[in-house]
């Protein structure tokens, strides 16, 4: 399919965030435009021609797949017009003469495929950990935008690696929000299902968090819905469309049997009510000789209150399901409603 996975690389450990004061505070996330000067400067300070045997694809990946035919044409490039803009590395922390990248993995595969002794124009570095990933990721945002996903997944490396949150926030360009959305979304939908999807640009955070919601909410084993083989030539949207097809129609099953349980028979239910001195009047629900919960209305709301010491899986099944059954119970009010 012409797609690389480079999560399939060897990946090291991430070494964990340095713990020196200096390099965990900063005073502010440097701003797209100074980044841009900060990359001028560096260069004009210098550029090493390296061996790129010498430099190691370590560190946090940013991307989910290199596209075979993309890589040909930068090669292609660089083999007519010369490299443009140097790559950023750091000396390897334990082995002398080698390097490891900080951004610019494109170029290097595409000048490792020309072989025959073409050297890379590099910017070498010593950069603590935190640098290196803000300006991993924010040299990102400025050539190439990666798609949600790829940033997501690089989100969930960074905080398995052990980065802080405004790290990770300045190494993206994004806020805790945004962070906390992704990361829903890396928790939720199994790395295989995002292999197979691959980065599938067109689709972003609402298309994601749809998936990630079925498959928390109602429990949707979203890996069994990989095909056994991939339709050949299709697109990432295409391959997502597959996923969240089938996600949907499980989903839709589920509400069926939601509703099927609507109506089955079930045991009586006890209403006592109760009021004192004006108070909002409050009912008492006894199931099966067993005490519920209790509902009491006021002039401006209803409450539903169910004991979590009587009834404790019932009031995590009811926490977990709440939108559906509201859905359903106002689905039985406005037919109720039109029949009567």
């Amino acid at each position: 399919m012409g797609r690389k996975n480079i999560f399939e690389a060897a990946i090291a450990s991430p070494a964990p965030p340095s713990t020196n004061p200096s390099s965990l505070r900063r005073p502010e996330a440097p701003s797209m435009a100074s980044l841009g000067s900060s990359l001028r400067e560096m260069a004009a300070n210098g550029i090493q021609d390296l061996d790129p045997a010498q430099i190691d694809m370590s560190g946090i990946q940013d991307r989910l797949e290199f596209d075979a035919e993309e890589i040909s044409k930068l090669a292609e490039s660089i083999r007519t017009h010369g490299q443009q803009v140097p790559i950023l590395v750091r000396p390897h922390p334990d082995r002398m003469n080698r390097f490891t990248i900080v951004y610019g993995r494109r170029r290097l595969a595409a000048i490792r495929s020309l072989g025959n002794g073409t050297r890379i124009k590099a910017i070498v570095r010593h950069l603590e950990d935190d640098a290196a990933v803000i300006a991993q990721g924010q040299e990102n945002n400025l050539r190439i935008d990666p798609s949600f996903i790829e940033k997501a997944l690089f989100v969930g490396e960074l905080r398995k690696a052990g980065y802080e949150n405004q790290v990770i926030q300045d190494a993206l360009g994004v806020d805790r929000t945004a962070i906390s959305k992704m990361m829903t979304v890396v928790e939720n939908v199994p790395h295989d299902v995002i292999l197979f999807i691959g980065a599938a640009p067109e689709q972003g955070r609402r298309q994601w968090t749809e998936l990630a919601q079925i498959a928390r909410d109602e429990a949707i084993d979203i890996a069994s819905l990989i095909p056994t083989v991939a339709p050949e030539g299709s697109t990432g949207a295409q391959r997502f469309e597959i996923i969240i097809e089938a996600a949907r129609d499980k989903s839709a099953a589920y509400a069926a049997r939601l509703a099927e349980q609507k109506n089955a028979t079930v045991p009586a239910v006890t209403v006592a009510k109760s009021s004192s001195g004006g108070r909002p009047a409050t009912k008492r629900f006894d199931l099966g000789g067993r005490h519920v919960g209790t509902m009491k209305k006021t002039g401006r709301s209803i409450s539903l209150n169910v004991s979590l010491r009587h009834q404790p899986q019932f009031g995590q099944w009811l926490e977990e399901n709440a939108d559906e059954v509201v859905a359903l119970i106002h689905d039985r009010w406005t037919k109720s409603r039109e029949e009567g």
